[in-house]
């Protein structure tokens, strides 16, 4: 664990931060070089880049906040300090994803192809992101005895909270199983069906990892939708479940719409 990476003068540059900026400039890097091979200007993803690191800091920003408002309620302030960490993964997604079908529709391009596009810098920048947590001490896990139990340090949040205790490094697990996704998505790609199966498989596939391992990393008692003796279903795994339920339906009407020409071709040669 390294919160801090170095000083400027008096000025500590954070880990976190500098995480997150090397995650979306390999996402940029990544997404210039698919929409080139797709015949589409690379300067697109330049000026789609400023929108998107906006609307999703503010998005996983807000929803961080609004889960854990009894606290930010008194201190108000405290929700822009995001070098403290605190940004909720779904939030940022989602406002990207929205941000992002609108600017490709504003430029006259297929909004579906486009988000098929930089899908996959998604998965890369959430892989990268995640390194930033584990550096920063967050979004740890809960105790366990495993050769790779991790021992946070004292003065940071998962040690405070579990003192000397081996943990399940709940970040690096989250970071290979978005690298895995990136796999899935880049070997599918050149097959895919139709425009928008990257996104929604992207969505089913980070959503089922991440139900899959929140149950072995350490909530806040805000952030937990049931608890009932050895029952505790976190906020993020009925999300989870939501927005597999959402990809499944846009893949369903996705697919039907790409039939449904085929089909009316079909019916006048007949």
């Amino acid at each position: 664990m390294k919160p801090i990476l170095f000083h400027v003068l008096d000025w500590p540059i954070r880990t976190y931060g500098v995480t997150m900026a090397v995650a979306f400039l390999a996402g940029i890097l990544l997404a210039r070089r698919r929409a080139r091979a797709a015949g589409l200007d690379p300067n697109l993803i330049v000026d789609l880049a400023f929108y998107v690191i906006i609307a999703s800091i503010a998005g996983a920003r807000a929803t961080y906040v609004a889960v854990h408002w009894d606290y930010f309620r008194h201190d108000l302030l405290g929700a822009l300090r995001l070098w403290d960490g605190g940004l909720a993964q779904y939030g940022g997604i989602a406002a990207g994803v929205v941000v992002g079908l609108v600017f490709f529709a504003r430029r006259r391009v297929n909004p579906w192809l486009g988000a098929d596009l930089v899908t996959p810098s998604v998965a890369l920048g959430v892989a990268i992101g995640r390194i930033g947590c584990f550096m920063n001490g967050c979004c740890f896990g809960k105790p366990c005895a495993l050769p790779w139990a991790v021992t946070f340090p004292q003065d940071s949040i998962a040690g405070y909270q579990f003192p000397s205790a081996g943990l399940h490094p709940t970040q690096i697990y989250e970071s290979l199983a978005a690298l895995a996704v990136l796999a899935v998505l880049l070997a599918v790609d050149r097959r895919k069906p139709w425009d928008g199966f990257l996104l929604w498989l992207f969505v089913v596939l980070l959503a089922a990892s991440r139900a899959l391992i929140d149950p072995i990393r350490y909530y806040e008692r805000e952030s937990m939708a049931f608890e009932r003796g050895a029952l505790a279903i976190t906020v993020n795994q009925v999300l989870s479940v939501v927005l597999i339920a959402v990809a499944i339906a846009f893949m369903a009407f996705l697919s039907r719409r790409r039939r449904a020409p085929q089909a009316q071709v079909h019916t006048k040669r007949r």
